[in-house]
């Protein structure tokens, strides 16, 4: 079984499927479309939403809707080739989210192989890194149908999550009027103004430490003048805003929340948004999942939440309970990206008892 599911990662893994690669996400999907979903008796969809695609194995009753996403962030060519090292399997998407979705894509393979036709669908995106516009998409037409939805995309910390963090992509622009470096006393510099709205949004919003759920705003990105003796009329910067539902229920409300805080000749426009994810953990699934991975690994499993964002929280927008649980690993989006294998073979063992349970 290690030797089955380790093979089908590392060549999942080696599937360049960055942002801007869609023929790899391509290649990917029909890799797993051939490799796990060809004995099902539910029909499956290809498709694409603004240019990402995806497949969607549709059972017309599904107790629940099963979902992953075959995008990576960019990493250097060798994070493409999957290395084990003692009890770790090393690679681009090993934990997010590659990893987390073989042991279910072959458990599914292994039950419908055995005559077993579980009653789940199984929606494979590749946009999620790039909070793309699919999930939503397919819920806004009806495409898809579930009462659950259920995915392995987790961060660091193990547990079953059941709340996220509201996301607010915004750009914060600091206006002044330019002039040639050599005179500065002849201009109003935007830097200056958007160096005091950082400033204040650090007081205002400080970082904290991991304990805390409450908004948090991170200046990300910054763009000014493409010269270094001219002062620029304006310049912008990236912010990143997560907010849990106890401060503010709304993206509108979060801004508003930061707009009253900043310096005059400084504007903040949301990019993209999107809602928190709050399931309650004494739903049934919730608990047949905590029920089933506590027999499997023999401890006790938490139910938690992040301060990070996935597509489960397009689910709750929209009135359908979401939660996620996935295999232990670390290092998401760097270098050294990892994956327990030993927590891949109980993944698998899970998935297994699920989809028995539900067929």
């Amino acid at each position: 079984m290690q030797q089955e599911l380790l093979q089908h990662l590392a060549t999942f893994v080696g599937f360049h499927s960055v942002s801007d690669r869609t023929e790899e996400k391509e290649r990917a999907l029909q890799w797993v479309e051939e490799t796990f979903l060809f004995t099902s008796h539910a029909a499956v969809h290809r498709g694409a939403v603004s240019g990402a695609p995806y497949v969607y194995l549709e059972h017309p009753h599904p107790d629940f809707l099963w979902f992953a996403h075959v995008d990576v962030v960019p990493g250097s060519p060798e994070q493409f080739t999957m290395r084990i090292e003692g009890g770790r399997a090393y690679g681009r998407g090993t934990k997010d989210m590659k990893g987390g979705a073989v042991p279910f894509l072959l458990a599914y393979k292994h039950l419908t192989e055995e005559g077993i036709q579980p009653r789940t669908s199984i929606l494979l995106t590749s946009d999620e890194e790039t909070a793309g516009p699919t999930i939503p998409h397919l819920l806004d037409r009806g495409v898809l149908h579930t009462p659950v939805a259920f995915t392995p995309d987790t961060g660091s910390k193990p547990g079953i999550i059941t709340e996220h963090k509201g996301v607010v992509w915004a750009e914060l622009k600091a206006k002044g009027s330019g002039g040639h470096a050599s005179s500065p006393w002849e201009s109003k510099n935007p830097i200056w103004v958007l160096n005091s709205a950082l400033q204040v949004l650090r007081d205002t919003f400080p970082p904290g430490c991991e304990s805390d759920w409450r908004v948090t705003v991170v200046p990300t990105t910054l763009a000014g003048s493409n010269a270094r003796n001219q002062i620029p009329e304006e310049v912008t910067c990236g912010i990143d805003i997560r907010f849990p539902l106890s401060e503010c229920s709304t993206a509108e409300e979060t801004l508003a929340l930061v707009r009253k805080v900043l310096p005059a000749d400084c504007e903040l426009h949301e990019v993209r948004s999107a809602g928190p994810l709050l399931t309650d953990a004494n739903h049934p699934m919730v608990q047949m999942v905590k029920s089933l991975a506590e027999e499997s690994e023999g401890r006790s499993v938490e139910i938690i939440r992040e301060h990070g964002g996935t597509d489960a929280r397009y689910f709750c927008e929209r009135g359908i309970p979401a939660f996620l649980y996935g295999p232990v690993g670390g290092n998401i989006h760097a270098r050294d990206e990892w994956v327990s294998i030993p927590s891949l073979l109980k993944q698998y063992e899970i998935s297994r008892k699920l989809l028995q349970t539900l067929a």
